[in-house]
C-alpha cells in the first residue's frame, strides 16, 4: 500500500482499532472489500494486534500464492509493507488466559478470541472481515469497526 501513515504522536488522540489478519490480508491482496480495509489506514487511528496477526496474514498470502491468486514476489513485499505500518503488536501469551476462557464461553476459536480480548482490554474497536468474528464481537460487547 503506498499511503504513508502519520507518526504515532499525531494518531495518539484517536481511539485505537484492533486489526485482525482478514483486514491485513485485504490491504495487500486484491480482494473484494479492500477499499473498506484501506480506509482504516487513511483514518490514521492507532492500530493494535496480537503478535500472531502478521503470521496469520503471511499464511493467508502464502495460500493465495499456492492458488495462483497472488505472485510469489508479492508475498515478501506484503510482509514488508504490513510490518512497516507500525501496528503495535501485543504478546499473545499475555492474552491467552482470558482468550481461552472466552473461547470456551462463546464457542469460538482461541486465536480469534485473542483479538476480542485485546480490543476489550484496550477499549478499542475490532476491525475484521470475518462475519463470524464480527457476530461474536457484538455478542461480547466489543465495538466492531465498520468496513
Amino acid at each position: 500500500m503506498s499511503r504513508a501513515r502519520r507518526p504515532a504522536a499525531r494518531r495518539a488522540r484517536a481511539a485505537p482499532v484492533v486489526v485482525d489478519a482478514s483486514v491485513a490480508v485485504q490491504w495487500f491482496a486484491n480482494e473484494s472489500g479492500s477499499e473498506g480495509a484501506a480506509r482504516l489506514i487513511v483514518e490514521d487511528r492507532p492500530l493494535l494486534a496480537p503478535d500472531i496477526m502478521p503470521v496469520e496474514a503471511a499464511n493467508a498470502w502464502w495460500k493465495k500464492v499456492r492458488r495462483r491468486e497472488m505472485d510469489a514476489s508479492d508475498l515478501g513485499q506484503a510482509i514488508v509493507n504490513l510490518l512497516a505500518l507500525g501496528i503495535v503488536l501485543h504478546p499473545s501469551a499475555a492474552l491467552l488466559g482470558r482468550a481461552s476462557r472466552l473461547a470456551l464461553e462463546v464457542g469460538h476459536p482461541i486465536y480469534d478470541c485473542l483479538y476480542l480480548v485485546l480490543a476489550s482490554e484496550r477499549g478499542a474497536d475490532l476491525a475484521t472481515a470475518d462475519e463470524g468474528l464480527r457476530r461474536v464481537a457484538r455478542d461480547a460487547d466489543v465495538r466492531v469497526w465498520a468496513l
